[in-house]
């Protein structure tokens, strides 16, 4: 697992003060099993009702505590449930989860050695592991974590004793408590299954743990032959971070040998498969960057049979309120995908589920989501849903006199929300409908309606953070379910309707109030699972139930906040600057927000009447526009800005800027010519440390010389950041003079602009100049995507990579050449 964030204690201390008196998860009737049959093992292969089984799968590591909602806390049941049917529409069979590696925190299945097990903490294992059962997928889960991250790791069995953390595999007392702790875990009964942990199929194997560095031969057969005794039917993997541990090798009771990549190659892959099989265990990569998953690395790895399994890393489904749960280790992925990259990760990943275990069926049909908003903005209507998995897509529907209409032209994607519907006024009603990859059509949200003056909250009780107080109320999958009699309380201006679905026949009574404490009963009707009132206007309102199965949602309208009654005021341009020259590419528009706006269009064009314009952007719901592409070098550019609402529209002035001229001479990047000796050229350009060795000199006619001994990593570089940024804005590409001797080996040209690394990779030194443009440079498997801004052009490397040897490799200038 890779850049997981630590959570404060504080955080925790907040997670639980947000969680709800109680988290258990009564068993919803569609969790039945489609995991009948164990997951076996013959040599090298699995089998699966004794057909080979080899697979696609993911990482959701979060899936019993999750550190990416604000704080550590337990996800919702939803963002179980979309997760894994995501994985499920992407074709794969397996996933990797860090569930049950909980310990350290007073969230954790085991807090701490004193305080024992928490019970509590099971509900989203037993949920995520029942779910999974009942779509066929199945699980790998480690135990412990080489690293100390939020959800816990072997550090909690050694500290308690004042242990150094390499004692968890020597210390008798530390090896007890984890075995201890792994017992419990696997010969747990799941409430929603009744069946134990370790008598489940759907678990698949139980790995040691995540990335465990200092495993020995010894420490490794005690716990897998106690693993063996309390799961005999369960497989047993282990592995450790990049390479392969050869304890697992010649440990007879590991199946399974679990190595990760970032980035991951077809030739190491290869390479570590055949010396796995070899072993007579059976290989996958645990983990393998979700950014490098390509159909150049993984379709020769779905014909390589040593190759059982791949799981990237790592999935993330939608969030409860709308678009994306999001996590900033650079791997995240998000189906179908945020950016054109994630997306051809996300077809190279599916294409290679087709390829190993494909299912020879119809992909279910997607649906629903769930209108969780209408807000107003300027009068006019914005929505907010809560996506579902296996949307490619959604079509907004309105419907104003009986029929539905599409509001907008193809499909919107989950990041496109808020959606902004500027073409309707009145009372509407509107629904969501999901696209599903084939062009299929889903199941619709349930319509949500609104008049012209109100606004509208539906809060579908996963968490308690829209509510304004609550008691007695235990959250389930299917239901806010009371224990006695149960309340929950919102604080919305202006309330005046209210609806609360229910399931069963609780009894419900619904009050308002004024201020929040001093609450009145207000008449209700019931009828087909719902409860009706009238709020009045008031600011509060709460639900009182027992008995019966529970809330499923609540649906609050209330009245717009900032009404409009005349058109917007008059938006002023910022920047570019009126009159501004040498302005750069495409720049970000911005101007004052104009008071009453509900949102902007932006026409620019380059006569000053605006006619013919090259670009015309509408339903601008900030103050900033940033377009896709770039205008023209060297002409004078006219535009201006229109603010909307309900009301009507206002113009705003017509301004002016041009843009700089493209370069006709080029840039030096680096000549040499500016270091007085090798010392000062080496402390410039520095060694990546991680590589085999490589020695910069300053060679006679000012060149720079770089000596390399090519070993066990494979490549060796060295990098130099400019400070400040160097400017090549306009350029066309690097030019370089090359020279090498030796042995023979790649080279790579990589650089950083913005933050964003960049890098080409040249087979052979060519002879003499090397010209590169900027559109042959791509980013790395490792690292994220970004924009290429040869404005900030921050750091320049030189790598060299191949089979072991020596050799030398000398650069004479590198400059960047404007277009021809």
């Amino acid at each position: 697992m890779r850049s997981l964030r630590w959570a404060s204690l504080a955080a925790v201390v907040l997670a639980l003060s947000l969680a709800p008196p109680a988290h258990a998860a009564p068993t919803p009737a569609d969790l039945s099993s489609l995991n009948t049959r164990f997951v076996t093992r013959a040599d090298s292969r699995l089998s699966l009702d004794g057909k080979p089984f080899r697979f696609a799968g993911t990482n959701i590591y979060w899936l019993g505590l999750d550190e990416n909602v604000g704080g550590v806390a337990y996800p919702t049941f939803f963002r179980i449930r979309d997760a894994l049917d995501t994985a499920k529409a992407m074709g794969m069979t397996v996933v990797r989860s860090h569930m049950l590696a909980s310990t350290g925190n007073p969230l954790s299945i085991l807090p701490s050695k004193q305080a024992g097990f928490n019970e509590a903490a099971f509900a989203t294992v037993d949920y995520a592991i029942a779910y999974a059962g009942s779509i066929g997928l199945r699980l790998i889960l480690p135990l412990t974590d080489e690293w100390s991250y939020y959800h816990g790791g072997h550090r909690d069995f050694t500290d308690p004793y004042g242990l150094p953390s390499e004692a968890f595999y020597t210390d008798e007392r530390v090896i007890a408590d984890y075995q201890a702790y792994a017992e419990h875990v696997m010969s747990r009964v799941n409430p929603l299954t009744g069946r134990a942990y370790n008598a489940d199929p759907t678990i698949m194997a139980w790995e040691f743990g995540n990335e465990l560095e200092g495993m020995t031969l010894d420490w490794i057969n005690r716990n897998a032959a106690a693993f063996r005794k309390w799961a005999p039917r369960q497989l047993i993997a282990a592995g450790r971070r990049f390479e392969i541990d050869p304890d697992t090798l010649a440990a007879p009771g590991v199946d399974i040998v679990d190595v990760h990549y970032y980035p991951p190659t077809t030739e190491r892959v290869g390479a570590d498969a055949a010396r796995v099989t070899g072993a007579g265990k059976v290989y996958l990569a645990g983990e393998y960057a979700s950014t490098a998953a390509t159909e150049e690395l993984l379709t020769p790895l779905a014909a390589d049979r040593n190759v059982t399994g791949m799981l990237s890393w790592s999935l993330f489904g939608h969030h409860d309120r709308g678009g994306f749960v999001q996590h900033d280790d650079g791997f995240t992925l998000h189906y179908p995908g945020d950016d054109e990259r994630m997306r051809a990760s996300v077809e190279a990943q599916v294409a290679f589920a087709g390829q190993v275990s494909p299912s020879g069926g119809r992909p279910a049909r997607v649906g629903p989501p769930l209108l969780v908003q209408v807000d107003k903005r300027g009068g006019l209507n914005e929505l907010r849903w809560r996506g579902t998995a296996g949307a490619a897509g959604y079509v907004v529907e309105r419907s104003q006199h009986g029929r539905w209409s599409a509001a907008h032209q193809g499909l919107l994607t989950d990041n496109q929300a808020p959606w902004l519907d500027a073409g309707a006024a009145g009372e509407v009603t509107y629904r969501v409908v999901p696209v599903d990859r084939d062009g299929r059509r889903g199941t619709a949200s349930e319509p949500v309606r609104v008049t012209r003056s109100q606004v509208v909250l539906v809060d579908p009780l996963q968490t308690t953070d829209l509510a304004d107080g609550h008691g007695n109320v235990t959250l389930t999958p299917a239901a806010a379910v009371a224990r006695g009699e149960a309340w929950m309380s919102w604080s919305r201006p202006g309330l005046q309707r209210v609806r609360f679905d229910v399931a069963g026949r609780p009894r419900v009574r619904v009050q308002v109030s004024g201020d929040g404490a001093a609450w009145r009963t207000v008449r209700h009707e019931s009828g087909d699972g719902q409860v009706t009132a009238d709020a009045g206007g008031a600011g509060h309102v709460r639900v009182l139930w027992s008995g019966g199965e529970g809330l499923t949602r609540a649906t609050l309208w209330s009245a717009d906040p900032a009404p409009v009654s005349a058109p917007p005021a008059i938006p002023a341009p910022l920047t570019p600057a009126p009159d501004a020259r040498d302005v750069l590419g495409t720049p970000a528009f911005t101007w004052s927000p104009a008071e009453g706006a509900g949102y902007y269009t932006l026409t620019v064009s380059e006569h000053a009447d605006l006619s013919d314009p090259v670009l015309s952007a509408t339903a601008i719901t900030g103050a900033e526009h940033r377009p896709a592409g770039e205008l023209e070098p060297g002409l004078t550019y006219h535009w201006r800005v229109t603010a909307v609402n309900a009301a009507g529209r206002t113009h705003g002035a017509v301004s002016s800027f041009a843009t700089r001229p493209l370069p006709t001479a080029p840039a030096v990047v680096d000549d040499f010519t500016g270091y007085a000796d090798s010392a000062q050229l080496a402390a410039a350009y520095v060694r990546n440390p991680g590589g085999d060795q490589i020695t910069p000199s300053l060679a006679p006619g000012q060149d720079l010389r770089l000596d390399y001994t090519l070993g066990g990593a494979g490549y060796a570089g060295v990098t130099r950041t400019f400070s400040p940024a160097l400017d090549v804005w306009g350029q066309h590409g690097l030019e370089l003079r090359l020279a090498q001797t030796g042995a023979p080996a790649k080279i790579t040209v990589q650089f950083v602009t913005g933050g964003v690394y960049f890098e080409h990779t040249l087979d052979a030194v060519p002879d003499g100049v090397a010209r590169i443009p900027f559109t042959a440079f791509d980013h790395p498997s490792w690292a994220g995507a970004g924009p290429l801004d040869l404005t900030r052009f921050e750091q320049l490397s030189f790598y060299v990579g191949g089979a072991p040897g020596t050799g030398t490799l000398t650069v004479d200038q590198v400059t960047a050449y404007p277009a021809p």
